[in-house]
């Protein structure tokens, strides 16, 4: 998998989650829970837990192979993002920042 891999175009609008849920397998994702999976699949209408829910998910869910983990990171696109593979010009492209802009 590349540093940045795109899941799920902006184009779904309110159903980025939704689409996430549905079209992923879950079970290569971790820190997700099955009642998190079940409120998402049931998409924004009548949910009154659908954005927390989704919220929860962004933030705690990582995706890891033998030796990179990536996150979440959603900016009108879903991305899945491994801030360790990219090199200094991708993530200054995707973040607008350098990687050592703190040191």
């Amino acid at each position: 998998m590349d540093a940045i891999q795109l899941l799920v175009e902006s184009r779904y609008g309110i159903y980025v989650p939704q689409a996430f849920a549905k079209n992923y397998d879950m079970s290569k994702w971790n820190n997700i829970d099955q009642d998190d999976l079940n409120i998402l699949h049931k998409g924004p209408w009548d949910n009154d837990l659908y954005w927390e829910t989704w919220e929860t998910v962004l933030n705690n869910a990582t995706y890891t192979n033998q030796d990179h983990t990536w996150y979440l990171h959603q900016d009108g696109d879903l991305f899945a993002v491994c801030d360790t593979m990219m090199t200094n010009e991708e993530y200054r492209n995707f973040y607008g920042e350098d990687i050592w802009a703190d040191v």
